[in-house]
């Protein structure tokens, strides 16, 4: 049997602990994936230095996982050992260690896996998933917006497109059909027009709102930024009429909302785990997420770091220290 190994963290807040583990045994619908390249998300760098959100320690975080398939459970029929695949596992939902990504190898469930194009690297399948499940699932599942070449009209707004769920929300709007306005800082516009996008603004233009309201009316807004500044402008860029939009952070005391605009958030990322979206989750890894790894969509910039897991703590350190632009990635 194959020698696992994880990074660890015994504590709340804690360092990280690269230590020997069980190899894990996957059950009826699971499969155990060696480890090939994961992403660190801003969700896994919070969990593990501000205890964002409630875990069993000790526990190995990290949901998202591309490698070659290892092992099958015993009632999978879509994987055979040797697939190359990228999963999102149920390590938050479901909080069991064997889930978590940041180990050499990882139980998926086989409905939250994809196969992973020939001609596409394990790390930039580890890389797409997590941003781009944000992007579609708010603007698609929250928002009600169509499926690509649906040839649908009208507008809509991203606010913070040069990031990776705004790059790919302008990507996502802009095959459906929709014409793309957005925001982004002035050295990024063109990044964000080859995405997709007919008008990038400056988000910090002293007339930004006015600018947009002329530009608008819009079928459909989202701010991936999430920060106050936007969803205050926002806001203010839906009157007189209002509406709904979606964001990627719940709402805070900055957020100075009108009464006739309303304010979607969710765990987006995590779509795809709900039951209640099993035909959502269906069309996403068996259509949607191969086509967009074959070149599909065009990847957000990544970096990938040395040292395996025992550089994982300093990655997350430069993520929530916005020290890199890029999506870092990692092999164990």
């Amino acid at each position: 049997m194959s020698v696992n190994e994880a990074a660890w963290i015994l504590e709340a807040k804690g360092d990280l602990r690269v230590q020997p583990t069980p190899y894990p045994v996957p059950e009826q619908n699971e499969i155990v994936i060696k480890n090939h390249a994961f992403a660190i998300q801003p969700l896994d760098a919070n969990i593990r230095a501000k205890a964002y959100m409630d875990m069993p320690y000790p526990f190995i975080l990290g949901n998202g996982v591309a490698g070659v398939v290892d092992e099958i459970g015993p009632s999978v029929t879509k994987f055979k050992k040797g697939d190359r695949v990228v999963s999102d596992t149920p390590t938050y939902q479901l909080k069991k260690t064997k889930y978590g990504c940041w180990q050499k190898y990882v139980v998926g469930t086989e409905a939250t896996t994809a196969k992973i194009p020939e001609n596409t690297k394990f790390e930039d399948a580890a890389a797409i998933p997590f941003a781009l499940l944000t992007a579609v699932a708010a603007l698609h599942l929250e928002l009600g917006m169509g499926k690509p070449k649906e040839n649908r009209h009208g507008k809509a707004l991203i606010w913070g497109a040069s990031g990776s769920v705004g790059g790919y929300a302008v990507q996502y709007a802009s095959s459906v059909g929709y014409d793309v306005v957005a925001t982004a800082s002035p050295r990024k516009f063109d990044y964000v027009r080859g995405l997709g996008a007919s008008e990038v603004l400056d988000y910090k233009d002293d007339q930004i709102v006015k600018k947009l309201q002329e530009l608008g009316p819009y079928d459909f807004v989202m701010t991936a930024s999430g920060d106050a500044v936007g969803v205050n402008a926002i806001s203010d860029i839906l009157q007189p009429a209002g509406g709904k939009f979606v964001c990627t952070r719940p709402k805070s005391e900055e957020m100075r909302l009108a009464a006739n605009v309303s304010l979607h958030y969710g765990f987006f990322s995590m779509a795809t785990q709900k039951v209640e979206n099993a035909d959502f989750t269906a069309w996403w890894y068996g259509d949607y997420l191969p086509t967009a790894l074959a070149g599909g969509v065009t990847p957000t910039p990544l970096e990938k770091r040395p040292g395996g897991l025992s550089e994982i703590q300093a990655a997350c350190e430069d993520v929530l220290a916005g020290r890199s632009p890029k999506k870092l990635v990692l092999s164990p």
